[in-house]
């Protein structure tokens, strides 16, 4: 029998968004806050506190007669203290495919966090194009994922992006390179179905 938990499709899709922008603790930690997981799983198996969250007959809040702010606790962020797994704005770490992520002020959607983890190179296209539709990525002309001169940052549909890599884009010589972008044009357009694993074939004839 099965032990894997059964995340729904907007897990699942939070999860492919976020995976390449966050360490797996960060990952973790996000998902829980904005899903809740630990309370449910602690709700499927039956666990109970015993805590009802109401007072008891005869007992007092702490805070009785007063008003107001109460100050600080020992829990307390001191003014100028910052969690422990804070990063600077505008660092940047390596995710695990080798593309470098930078820390830049754009809200994240599934956090409310002010600040948020995104590729660099994306991010320099922005500043220029706009925000990119969901369905295009933002790819290296010249396969070098170092080289963020703004002319060798180009956009290209998802379809396009796999066919590219279906034909080995990024390991074949330079002069080759325009040549494989407009055959995955052309695929895209004319319909092909892109199956990572299976080929190419006509996307009436085939569902994956």
């Amino acid at each position: 029998m099965s032990t894997e938990a059964p995340y729904s499709k907007e897990h699942l899709d939070w999860l492919r968004e976020n995976y390449p922008l966050m360490a797996a603790s960060d990952l973790t930690a996000a998902f829980n806050e904005k899903f809740g997981a630990i309370k449910r799983t602690l709700f499927r198996k039956g666990l109970r506190s015993g805590r009802t969250g109401r007072f008891g007959k005869g007992d007092n809040a702490w805070n009785k007669g007063k008003s107001g702010y109460m100050g600080e606790n020992a829990t307390s962020f001191k003014k100028g203290n910052l969690p422990h797994n804070h990063r600077p704005l505008w660092s940047e770490r390596i995710d695990r495919n080798g593309y470098i992520e930078m820390s830049v002020p754009e809200r994240n959607p599934y956090t409310g966090f002010e600040t948020r983890f995104k590729h660099k190179h994306v991010w320099i296209w922005e500043q220029t194009h706009g925000k990119k539709p969901k369905s295009t990525a933002v790819i290296f002309k010249d396969g070098n994922n170092r080289n963020f001169e703004l002319e060798n940052l180009i956009l290209v549909s998802r379809n396009e992006l796999l066919s590219a890599n279906l034909h080995g884009y990024k390991n074949q010589p330079e002069e080759l390179k325009p040549v494989i972008l407009n055959i995955a044009k052309i695929e895209a357009k004319a319909g092909f179905r892109l199956c990572t694993g299976r080929g190419r074939q006509w996307r009436k004839e085939t569902k994956c």
